[in-house]
């Protein structure tokens, strides 16, 4: 049996949410536009990837996700639409306590450029995409360093944005807003 080993110094945990925003606007159709008082849901239509943790506790792949971690890691937090946000996109604006510790400091949007990140060929000899064309893109993710111990229950939101008429633009549906766990050791 492998012997697990915890690093001592702090370490990124990533958690990419996946929005199934069809279901979304189906089931909230009147959702607030009003980004300081989102629009509560359930949490069985967003499911949350998460990676470089101390440990999962619970929920891997859906949106109860709770995991561990240690004071001094950096947690980030991205969101996506079911679409990969180009017909609908989401964009994770919020992550605040809502019950129990108080383990994470103030989240922060950051931006990451990569100047030469890949995407698809769409005009590639043998029309797979391959070899991809590179090209800079901008990440966005929103993130805080885990301040202390304890088990927190935080508010995750995000805002909803629709393809508009015009096929072209996306405009606000609407913003809301859930409630996982973290455990710091």
């Amino acid at each position: 049996m492998a012997e697990t080993v915890l690093k001592a110094s702090g370490v990124d945990i990533n958690v990419l949410v996946v929005v199934d925003t069809e279901y979304i606007k189906q089931a909230y159709p009147n959702p607030s536009k009003d980004q300081n008082t989102p629009t509560g849901i359930a949490h069985d239509h967003q499911f949350m990837l998460c990676t470089g943790s101390r440990g999962i506790i619970s929920g891997q792949g859906t949106g109860d996700l709770e995991f561990r971690a240690n004071v001094g890691d950096n947690v980030a937090f991205t969101g996506v639409s079911i679409y990969n946000n180009s017909d609908d996109a989401v964009i994770v604006y919020d992550v605040k306590h809502f019950s129990g510790d108080q383990v994470f400091n103030q989240f922060n949007a950051d931006m990451v450029v990569r100047n030469g990140a890949v995407q698809p060929n769409a005009d590639s000899p043998s029309r797979n995409g391959l070899p991809p064309i590179r090209k800079q893109t901008n990440f966005s993710v929103f993130d805080s360093k885990v301040r202390s111990s304890g088990r927190e229950g935080f508010g995750i939101a995000f805002g909803l944005y629709k393809l508009a008429d015009n096929g072209q633009d996306q405009e606000l549906y609407g913003y809301f807003w859930w409630d996982p766990y973290i455990t710091v050791a």
